[in-house]
C-alpha cells in the first residue's frame, strides 16, 4: 500500500556541496525522493524543486492553468514513490558547505510558503515566497563562504 506524502516525510534536505563564482551547487535528499537530486545553482534548484512538487501533486497548488476544451489533467496522488529514500539516509546527508531542512508548507499565490531549518545552528526562517526563500539562502550561503576558505 502506497504511504502518502505528509509535511514530516516530505521535507527536503539540501547539502551544499560548493560555491564557485557566486553559484551554490549541492545535492537534495528526502524521501519523496529515489536517488539523490544534484543541483548546479539556486535558480536550477528552485525549478527542479517546483517540478517535483506538481509531479507530486503535493503540496497542492491552490492555483492551477484554466484549460477550455480537452480532458481535465489528472493529478497525481501525493504519495511517496516506489524506492524512495528512507529516514536514516536523509537524516545522515550532509552538505560540504551548508546543510539546511525545506518544509514547504502551502503553494498559495502561485508561490511556496514554508520554513528553513538550517542545520549548522543558524536561527530557523520562515518564508512566504520562492524569491524570499532563495534570499535567505544566498545571505546564509554569503555568511558562511566568508566564514570558510573554500
Amino acid at each position: 500500500m502506497p504511504v502518502k506524502l505528509t509535511h514530516q516525510n516530505g521535507v527536503l534536505r539540501v547539502c551544499v556541496d560548493r560555491i564557485e563564482e557566486g553559484r551554490a551547487s549541492g545535492r537534495v535528499y528526502s524521501q519523496r525522493l529515489a536517488a539523490p537530486l544534484p543541483f548546479s545553482s539556486m535558480g536550477g534548484l528552485l525549478l527542479q524543486l517546483e517540478r517535483l512538487l506538481e509531479e507530486q501533486n503535493f503540496p497542492q497548488a491552490s492555483q492551477r492553468l484554466r484549460t477550455f476544451g480537452g480532458a481535465v489533467p489528472v493529478r497525481a496522488e501525493a504519495v511517496l514513490p516506489e524506492g524512495a529514500m528512507d529516514a536514516g539516509e536523509v537524516a545522515g546527508a550532509r552538505g560540504e558547505i551548508a546543510t539546511f531542512s525545506l518544509n514547504i508548507l502551502s503553494r498559495r499565490n502561485a508561490t511556496w510558503q514554508g520554513r528553513l531549518d538550517w542545520l549548522d545552528g543558524g536561527p530557523a526562517q520562515v518564508f512566504s515566497s520562492d524569491l524570499e526563500l532563495l534570499d535567505l539562502v544566498e545571505q546564509r550561503l554569503d555568511i558562511l563562504s566568508d566564514t570558510i576558505t573554500l
